[in-house]
């Protein structure tokens, strides 16, 4: 079935998610967002604040080359729920996980053209990504072990599933590899980052990222407004194509480490049916990470409106530059702060049974 994104898809995005936050019963503290913003300092949100694009020292001899990388990377965004297996097997997070299988397609020259993708197999993903696939456990005779799949190699199966699509809706679009389609859609997407998040959303089903909850539709579309974020940031000032406006409006990139963070301070206030969550090992179905998610993105929004209030109303003594606090920046500082050592423990929720983050 083919999917087609709702019309204004930013405004959609927000109305859906904070329907979806009301319906679960996730309260929003007000007073929470103001001694959040209170309590931020200049200092910090200038070091935490700024994401300059993904960048690499690699040598590419293309623009589409470049981007290519950075697309696929952006595609197979997921996995935080095998972050326990990852570090436990190569010290290596999710998102670690993903850029370094990507790198060793790009040094080992291997092919990433639309062709090579649906081709590719469980054990040469597991083998890129450096995911063990089999463990060995002690079977039921005493001293004899027996080799089992691991947990991890259901993540090698979700990024092969992707990639084997991937390469397979190119091939049906006649687009050699991920990066010049990407680069096409920027040029059809006349500088709306808006048009060109939709344009991904409406080609591939792994940015498709939305549920049926209540029996209503919540967007949220983390992997497509992340990548319109990334090349803006990365090439926006040297590529006129992906100097891509309107992205002040942009929804967050909503993962678990968000709401995790927004419990955290205060700001979303779960009912006892989602409690459970954000408790140590806090294992979610994946309509509860929607639920959580989709309040992430409503709070933010709240904050964002809190944040860019002038004259009397201003809150805090945070300058946030001549186009205010946007979304986009939050998210990266939410995101970058939780990297801290004393935020690094809090428990966060995860999903093994998702593609989406």
């Amino acid at each position: 079935m083919t999917f087609t994104c709702p019309t204004n898809l930013y405004e959609s995005v927000y109305t859906t998610t904070k329907q979806c936050r009301e319906r679960s019963d996730i309260k929003i503290d007000q007073d929470a967002i103001v001694r959040f913003l209170d309590n931020l300092t200049q200092e910090s949100w200038d070091k935490h604040s700024v994401a300059n694009g993904m960048s690499f020292p690699l040598k590419f001899d293309t623009l589409e080359q470049e981007v290519n990388i950075l697309s696929l990377i952006d595609i197979l965004n997921t996995g935080h729920g095998f972050r326990k297996e990852l570090h436990e097997d190569s010290d290596r997070g999710a998102f670690e996980t993903i850029v370094f299988g990507i790198m060793s397609f790009h040094i080992s020259s291997s092919a990433t053209t639309a062709d090579a993708l649906s081709k590719l197999t469980g054990w040469e993903v597991g083998s890129h990504f450096g995911i063990t696939m089999q463990k060995d456990v002690p079977s039921e005779l005493a001293h004899v072990t027996v080799s089992k799949p691991s947990v991890a190699s259901k993540l090698a199966g979700q990024l092969q599933g992707v990639l084997n699509e991937t390469g397979r809706v190119l091939k049906e679009k006649n687009f050699e590899t991920l990066g010049a389609f990407v680069i096409d859609a920027a040029k059809k997407a006349n500088g709306s980052g808006e048009k060109f998040a939709e344009i991904l959303i409406n080609t591939f089903p792994a940015f498709q990222d939305y549920a049926d909850i209540d029996g209503e539709k919540v967007y949220v579309f983390k992997k497509a407004f992340l990548l319109a974020s990334s090349l803006e940031r990365r090439f926006g000032a040297t590529e006129p194509i992906f100097a891509f406006k309107g992205l002040e409006r942009s929804p967050i990139f909503a993962d678990n480490v968000i709401p995790t963070m927004m419990v955290h301070f205060g700001v979303l206030v779960l009912p006892e049916s989602l409690k459970h969550t954000v408790q140590e090992d806090g294992v979610t179905t994946v309509e509860e990470s929607y639920r959580l998610r989709a309040a992430a993105v409503d709070g933010c929004r709240e904050i964002v409106e809190k944040a860019n209030l002038k004259g009397e109303g201003k809150i805090g003594k945070v300058e946030f530059g001549e186009m205010g606090m946007s979304s986009c920046d939050l998210d990266v500082y939410l995101w970058r702060v939780a990297k801290e050592p004393q935020y690094r423990k809090i428990p966060r929720f995860h999903c093994k049974d998702t593609i989406f983050f």
